[in-house]
């Protein structure tokens, strides 16, 4: 069972196109701050945000790297316990010439990416993941473990 709950929630961030990245407030501090981002990921299951220095998340991340991420499949339908899942982890932001390949990943991803490539305050910035929670739907709930994650 969890071995399937582990291959649902890989899935699922492949899938899944949107997240609501939560932050540490710099601006009410001891509060979360939580804004949609769009992500990508690569085939050893890490996290990449493209984001700009002058919006909120990044200046958060700068001052406190922790986060979560939680990543869901928009749906027509009005379930609420569609599956989810909550990254927890801290957010490096990479050097210019690291980013490349995720730049790359983003415009494959979103063409629209491809407008902020030629703006300098846009940086990728990797996850990397503490623990993850998935849930799968009503009472199939799991907390998935950094090593299982990445094996």
């Amino acid at each position: 069972m969890r071995d399937q709950a582990l291959i649902e929630a890989k899935n699922q961030l492949i899938s899944s196109s949107v997240a609501v990245l939560s932050t540490h407030s710099q601006t009410l501090a001891g509060y979360p701050f939580g804004s949609t981002v769009q992500f990508v990921c690569n085939d050893d299951n890490n996290v990449y945000l493209y984001i700009s220095d002058i919006a909120q998340h990044a200046k958060n991340l700068a001052a406190n790297n922790a986060l979560s991420l939680t990543v869901f499949n928009q749906t027509s339908d009005d379930d609420p316990q569609t599956a989810r899942l909550t990254l927890v982890g801290d957010a490096t932001k990479l050097p210019k010439i690291q980013s490349v390949p995720y730049l790359n990943a983003f415009v494959e991803k979103y063409p629209s990416a491809q407008e902020y490539m030629t703006l300098n305050d846009f940086n990728i910035w990797r996850i990397s993941i503490v623990r993850i929670r998935f849930i799968a739907g009503f009472g199939k709930i799991f907390w998935l473990e950094k090593n299982e994650w990445y094996t």
